[in-house]
């Protein structure tokens, strides 16, 4: 399973709660990048710039998607750029975070976001350019509305458990 939507979503949190329960491995993306690089995204964005950050994410995606069936994926939110990642997506359960653009821009406002844009122009605009990339791979949309974690996750669970 994977979770996508832009950041801020809650990807990671809600994540955690889904695999805990579920008694699944949860795989962040982010983490496994800077794991891998020995070093935090914003310095891979500033050491190797985003391409190169791209293809190792690229490349954890894959391999959490290939590895055990009980894994939670918690994508970054640029995974869905890539139309071959998009693609892989399509084939695995892929839930959507679908939250309100200004909520979102309040909750990123921390510098260890590097795409999170100076303003909330530019931070609207990159929403709106993925939106049809996460609408296209998921198989479920949620809204969070700004709810607990626990209630999107137990959403989800339900989805889980209805399939």
């Amino acid at each position: 399973m994977a979770i996508v939507g832009y950041m801020g979503s809650g990807k990671s949190t809600v994540g955690r709660i889904v695999a805990e329960e579920l008694g699944w491995t949860l795989v962040d993306l982010d983490e496994a990048v800077a794991e891998r690089m020995e070093a935090s995204i914003p310095e891979i964005f500033e050491s190797s710039g985003e391409p190169r950050f791209r293809a190792l994410e690229r490349r954890e995606l894959l391999g959490a998607l290939d590895g055990p069936r009980e894994s939670v994926v918690a994508c970054g939110g640029g995974v869905v750029i890539d139309p071959r990642n998009r693609t892989r997506l399509v084939e695995v359960p892929t839930v959507f975070l679908w939250e309100d653009a200004d909520v979102l821009y309040r909750r990123t406002r921390g510098p260890e976001r590097p795409l999170r844009g100076t303003n909330f122009e530019d931070f609207s605009r990159r929403y709106a350019e993925r939106l049809p990339y996460y609408l296209e791979v998921a198989a479920l949309q949620i809204e969070p509305r700004n709810r607990p974690p626990r209630r999107v996750a137990d959403e989800i669970l339900e989805w889980v458990y209805s399939e």
